[in-house]
């Protein structure tokens, strides 16, 4: 039980009730959002501005993870109002959280202008430190674009800055580089990227972030055909999760758990999860990944030859994904749609909706995406007898794997892994079977 007596009604007890929030917030943001609560009622009684804005903070935060995305916004909103006319410092932190707001919302436009806004005021003030921070989450929204190669440049100026700073590597960006090589095919890489971030986040008693790397070790096993370790570890971190009530993330461990189930030919339960995780989405109305999991529902109906519900789906995504100029979402639903005509070997409607998704993944610069689109339109042209063009697709998916291939030396983030021990080779194979959509649990400083 917290102790709300009347002494902490003065600067140093509203500074102790920040501190204690942003403790709390590691394993109970329940408790944390009733202690910031207070904070801001302290802090409001006695004008004491710097502590009312960190409890904005605070909230905003407890609230992001407890995927209220417009009222994060509105204490966020707080917070910015404070420091814009006390403290730069301060507002570079509030628009680094604003930006993750924008990202856990699926709006990467909005969060990508919002960590750059970051990043200018933090290179104003020579905050090198806390910069290193925000390139890392500017990472994640370049990766769930799918542009790999912004995502990569952006952790490795972030490690940069950790390693002139005589830093410890983060454990947030342990988990993001492991997810860069999990999407590349890496496996191996991912996995040992994996459990050094949930060993840090582990020792650090930061449980909550340890449920999302916990998630990510079960997609690895997910993309690895291991479903047994699959489902072992997307259960343990959904258990977490629904523990502190992150919402977004269980929704995202039953997306992953119906991808799962899908692989393994148990449609039943790939529906049921996907059900499940549109549920979850559709309370906190997360729109981007609502989408998404429709779309994964539609995947699912194409597998057991229900094409009329994969149609469904696929047109349900897209309408969602237009009213939010959602463009990797869209990209999924083009892409949904290319296969469906492609399976009846319609090759003009085929055609068009390669077309059209093929637009969306050079715009963003997603090889992940490119790849994909242009080994259906390989598969697709040779089909229909049209060798010629067949081989134009070839060509270029070739060409895309080639690129997928060499992130890592055009990065030199290859280096870094040899630097850890963790000296693997990349997979060739493995790099096409992990061109597929999965929804991954990103680690993010607040």
């Amino acid at each position: 039980m917290i102790d709300f007596s009347n002494d902490q009604m003065t600067i140093s007890g509203v500074d102790i009730l920040n501190e204690r929030s942003v403790e709390a917030r590691k394993t109970d943001t329940a408790l944390a959002m009733e202690i910031c609560s207070k904070a801001i009622l302290y802090a409001k009684n006695i004008g004491y501005q710097d502590g009312l804005a960190k409890a904005y903070i605070n909230a905003g935060i407890c609230l992001r993870l407890a995927s209220d995305f417009d009222s994060a916004l509105e204490n966020f909103g707080e917070a910015l109002k404070i420091y814009r006319n006390i403290d730069i410092k301060g507002e570079s932190r509030v628009l680094n959280s604003m930006a993750n707001v924008y990202l856990n919302a699926g709006n990467l436009t909005e969060a990508i202008r919002y960590f750059d806004d970051s990043i200018y005021l933090l290179e104003s003030i020579g905050d090198n430190e806390f910069e290193a921070s925000v390139l890392s989450n500017r990472g994640l929204a370049h990766q769930q674009k799918g542009d790999y190669d912004s995502a990569l440049k952006n952790y490795i100026q972030s490690l940069s800055l950790h390693i002139s700073n005589k830093k410890p590597i983060p454990y947030y960006l342990y988990n993001n580089i492991g997810i860069i090589y999990l999407e590349i095919g890496n496996y191996e890489a991912a996995l040992k990227y994996f459990f050094s971030a949930l060993k840090s986040e582990e020792n650090d008693g930061n449980i909550i972030e340890a449920s999302y790397t916990t998630a990510n070790i079960g997609r690895t096993f997910q993309y690895m055909e291991d479903y047994t370790n699959a489902i072992t570890y997307l259960s343990e971190a959904a258990i977490i999760m629904k523990k502190f009530g992150d919402v977004q993330g269980v929704s995202q461990v039953y997306s992953n758990l119906g991808k799962t189930f899908s692989k393994m030919k148990r449609f039943r339960d790939a529906l049921k999860y996907m059900q499940r995780s549109l549920k979850y989405y559709s309370g906190i109305k997360d729109k981007s990944s609502i989408a998404h999991t429709l779309c994964e529902t539609g995947e699912v109906y194409f597998e057991i030859n229900d094409y009329v519900n994969a149609k469904k789906y696929f047109n349900e995504c897209l309408a969602i994904a237009e009213e939010i100029d959602d463009e990797v979402n869209k990209t999924r639903s083009y892409f949904g749609m290319a296969k469906l005509y492609s399976r009846f070997l319609d090759i003009e409607n085929t055609s068009k909706y390669l077309n059209k998704a093929e637009d969306l993944a050079e715009s963003r610069s997603s090889l992940k995406d490119l790849c994909r689109i242009y080994d259906l339109g390989h598969v697709s042209y040779l089909s229909a007898g049209k060798t010629e063009e067949a081989k134009k697709y070839l060509d270029k998916y070739q060409e895309c794997l080639n690129k997928m291939m060499n992130l890592e030396e055009t990065n030199n983030i290859k280096m870094f892994t040899v630097y850890n021990n963790f000296d693997v080779e990349l997979v060739t194979e493995n790099l096409k079977s992990s061109c597929e959509t999965s929804t991954f649990i990103s680690s993010k400083v607040a």
